[in-house]
């Protein structure tokens, strides 16, 4: 989806776990590595909207995993939505920014399969922590933080 607001747009990505691996996703339009995922579009919850967009750019149907300590309890009332475990804030241009829920998921396949038209040309890999530890020190579309959230991803799913 197209920027929804003027200055600040929600949107979600998932660092997705498979054996030891997390996945990531060559961004099309910026050129860095991230996670799949995209804007919140009305109406949607983050885990909806999360769970949509790993499904239209990946083809994974994934397992959202809550921080340690978290604790599921929905009631008749209330449905405990699996929290984010990072929320960052990013700068898309001069007059426009992204505010990222930035989710841990678990998925039983490594089988990439785009859903949609404009995901199908997308560069993706599965990298265990010594790959992504080598494209942190020679792959400058590798960020920091995205190498940071890959880690505890891994870090995360392992001990799960």
């Amino acid at each position: 989806m197209a920027h929804i607001n003027y200055y600040l747009d929600l949107c979600v990505e998932a660092f997705i776990v498979n054996k030891g691996a997390v996945l990531l996703r060559l961004h099309d339009k910026y050129d860095i590595w991230t996670g799949p995922g995209g804007h919140i579009d009305p109406g949607e919850d983050p885990n909806e909207a999360v769970l949509r967009e790993v499904w239209e750019e990946v083809g994974l149907k994934v397992k959202l995993i809550g921080p340690k300590g978290w604790i599921k309890g929905d009631t008749v009332t209330n449905l405990d939505l699996v929290p984010p475990l990072f929320l960052n804030r990013h700068r898309i241009n001069d007059v426009h920014d992204h505010s990222a829920l930035i989710f841990i998921a678990q998925s039983d396949s490594r089988e990439v399969s785009p859903q949609t038209e404009a995901d199908l040309g997308c560069e993706y890999q599965w990298v265990d922590k010594i790959k992504i530890q080598e494209m942190l020190e020679n792959d400058p579309r590798l960020r920091p933080e995205v190498y940071r959230y890959a880690m505890k991803a891994l870090e995360l799913v392992e001990s799960d």
